[in-house]
């Protein structure tokens, strides 16, 4: 490890210990001290109502800056799901609740759920340029920084308060990965869960699935656990150009313990998920059941926070993870097996320090500052299916940061923030990344944002090193003495967003933005000359330009009524001129949710639409689809909590744009020609039920 990695992490295991003895208050890690940025005084006739309640949860946001913040003062275009809208439209999924966002559209090719965000989701790439995270964890792993956020997840959203969707670079902060955006997961506290509860849930296609969790204590001393289990048998599929298979089952565990004693934190979670391939990727037998992933990942975190007097906050953590990828592909002469594995653990201490008292009129003035260090093992073996030789590989590397952002405000109606990240990687470049943003506002009634920021993504251990039968590294002219010749991908943003808050209840917010991206990672099919075959290989290749505008509104009022819509337009281009695949143009959702019917049951329904796409051909592209869903939620049921739903109730499968890895190359014994996979088919109608209870 690195000098400063070493240094870092000293300072952080001999600090925490001693601040953990500190008397005072608790404060749970993940909803810091609030710092003031925007003065947002109500009106002198405000009063407490449903309204008003209801909207807590959506009007601060902890994943942006590592710090409690309300909407108009994040530097980000930023979506709140709540956990009110979770419920009545009854999502099951991560995935299923951000197809709501707008701008957000969903790639589920069996193997992984992809997200895409404003037209951008490159074939191939498993949520590698998202960082998804629990209560402010990330979940990436560095093997191949990959995020499923479907089942594989190590949380269920039965104990999800929040999600902040957070579009747009966020590297200042958190450095590689918050690339295109970051989702922020963040979990219930026990002061407003039930001491214990269950549920069981059925599907078709043969799901069910379950959940049981407790949670004890309140604010300052808590401690909550849960146990998720799910299993799917899957869909009989027709992949036209392939043939029909059944080999779509899944089956996903999870569990979690959180607790939090005084200003001390913990949290530890794992998932294990087991996918069939049914699309039989790298041209494996079509409909073996032996075509499968299993991910295999655990997260471990201990925080601390001090307050030092009234105007700082100094917060550290310390954290260890392991992640464990495995996949079999049947062939005719044999089993191809292949693993990654990856070790981490690192630290980070930042602190948080109100400044107000050195502006004119103690305007607020917030400064945070903060070091991270973090060591990785990561290693991979290969065993091919014609029993030739296995191949392996182990790589050591770490990684440092230091950071700071100000907000300033130096008139009422106007803040300033500028934030910048310095990132260190042993086996990369190293890397600058600043974020700027101004904020005008009347109160918490109406504002405007302009942004500007910039982002990195380093190359994953997978896509640098990793080598078998399908699979050549880019390194020159060995990985071993020189290393990899991939260098990392990089993004600048601009943008600007409108909010307001017209009535009571309604919030608008309308974006314009110009992403550019550069040197972005990508998977070709190349010649190997030494094995006298076709293989891939990750490339620097040329960058993209996505630029569109999008809209998105919610209304809730005391009644009970509850609305959303979205659109977006967004125009992504290769070089500025080729529209890349997998890139619709247009993206849409909107939801209605009733009051409870006779004091029992939510009628919740909502349509979303995800606009053609080109595939890999020039001339051919994926149709446009438009998916309806309903709900009927009963809070309270003699007891219990009943969801009933349907999804695609229409029943038009969406076409989704198949990998390269699905196409198969032929038989030049046999004469067969290769044939080109294009698009695959999408989920059928579904029917679930969902039963709890809270004890």
């Amino acid at each position: 490890m690195d000098v400063l990695a070493r240094v870092t992490l000293a300072v952080m295991v001999v600090a925490l210990p001693r601040l953990a003895h500190a008397d005072g208050p608790a404060i749970p890690y993940q909803d810091l001290p609030r710092i003031p940025e925007l003065e947002e005084d109500l009106d002198d006739d405000a009063d407490v109502s449903i309204v008003s309640a209801a909207e807590v949860d959506d009007d601060r946001v902890v994943g942006a800056s590592k710090r409690e913040q309300s909407l108009g003062s994040v530097a980000s275009a930023v979506t709140v799901v709540t956990v009110d809208q979770i419920r009545r439209f009854g999502y099951r999924t991560l995935s299923e609740a951000l197809t709501s966002v707008a701008g957000i559209y969903l790639t589920d090719d069996r193997a992984v759920e992809r997200v895409g965000i404003r037209g951008v989701q490159l074939l191939g790439d498993a949520n590698t340029r998202i960082l998804v995270l629990i209560d402010g964890t990330p979940l990436n792993e560095p093997w191949s920084q990959a995020v499923d956020t479907g089942y594989a997840l190590p949380v269920d959203l039965a104990d999800v308060s929040r999600l902040e969707v957070i579009r747009g670079p966020v590297s200042s902060i958190y450095g590689t990965n918050a690339f295109l955006g970051i989702v922020n997961v963040v979990t219930r506290e026990a002061d407003v869960a039930a001491p214990a509860y269950g549920a069981v849930s059925g599907e078709s296609f043969g799901g069910f699935g379950g959940v049981a969790g407790f949670a004890v204590g309140g604010i300052e001393r808590q401690a909550r656990g849960s146990v998720t289990f799910h299993q799917r048998g899957g869909e009989q599929l027709d992949y036209a150009a392939l043939g029909p298979t059944d080999a779509d089952a899944q089956q996903a565990l999870a569990g979690a313990f959180t607790a939090t004693w005084g200003r001390l934190f913990f949290q530890a979670r794992g998932s294990q998920r087991d996918r069939q391939l049914p699309g039989a990727p790298f041209g494996a037998a079509l409909g073996s059941t032996e075509n499968a992933n299993r991910d295999r990942e655990v997260v471990g975190e201990l925080g601390y926070n001090q307050p030092l007097g009234k105007t700082a906050t100094v917060v550290g953590r310390l954290y260890a993870s392991a992640y464990d990828q495995r996949q079999r592909l049947r062939y005719d002469d044999g089993l191809l097996e292949a693993a990654g594995h990856s070790r981490w653990f690192g630290g980070e201490v930042r602190g948080l320090f109100d400044l107000s008292r050195w502006m004119p009129g103690k305007r607020a003035l917030d400064l945070t500052i903060g070091a991270a260090a973090e060591s990785t093992i990561a290693s991979s073996e290969s065993a091919p299916a014609d029993g030739g030789m296995a191949t392996s590989f182990e790589q050591q590397f770490s990684t440092q940061g230091v950071y700071g952002e100000v907000a300033a405000t130096p008139i009422r109606w106007a803040t300033v923030t500028a934030g910048v990240r310095f990132d260190a990687n042993s086996l990369f470049e190293r890397k600058v990344n600043p974020r700027v943003a101004l904020l005008l506002y009347d109160r918490d009634r109406v504002g405007a944002k302009l942004l500007f920021a910039q982002g990195f993504r380093n190359p994953s251990i997978f896509e640098a090193f990793f080598e078998d039968t399908r699979f050549k590294p880019a390194c020159s002219p060995d990985c071993a003495t020189m290393g990899t010749t991939l260098f990392p991908e990089t993004i600048t943003s601009y943008e600007a967003v409108v909010w307001a808050r017209p009535i009571r209840g309604l919030k608008l917010r309308l974006s314009g933005w110009d992403w550019r991206l550069e040197s972005m990672i990508e998977r070709r099919a190349i010649f190997d000359p030494v094995t006298f075959s076709e293989r891939f290989q990750y490339q620097n290749l040329a960058g993209l330009r996505s630029r569109g505008v999008e809209a998105e509104g919610t209304f809730r009022n005391s009644a009970g009524w509850y609305a959303f819509g979205n659109i977006a337009f967004a125009d992504v281009r290769r070089n500025v001129i080729d529209e890349p695949p997998n890139s619709p143009e247009i993206t849409a959702a909107a939801g209605v949710s009733s009051p409870a019917f006779r004091d029992l049951v939510h009628v919740s329904t909502e349509v979303t639409y995800v606009g053609a796409r080109q595939t890999r051909d020039e001339l051919v592209s994926a149709d446009g689809w438009l998916g309806w869903n309903l709900a009927l939620y009963a809070p309270s049921f003699r007891g219990f909590d009943v969801t009933i739903g349907a999804r695609n109730l229409l029943g038009v499968r969406a076409q989704v744009v198949a990998q390269d890895d699905y196409d198969r190359q032929g038989d030049l014994v046999t004469g067969e020609p290769p044939t080109d996979v294009l698009v695959v088919p999408g989920a059928g109608r579904e029917l679930f039920t969902r039963v709890g209870y809270r004890f």
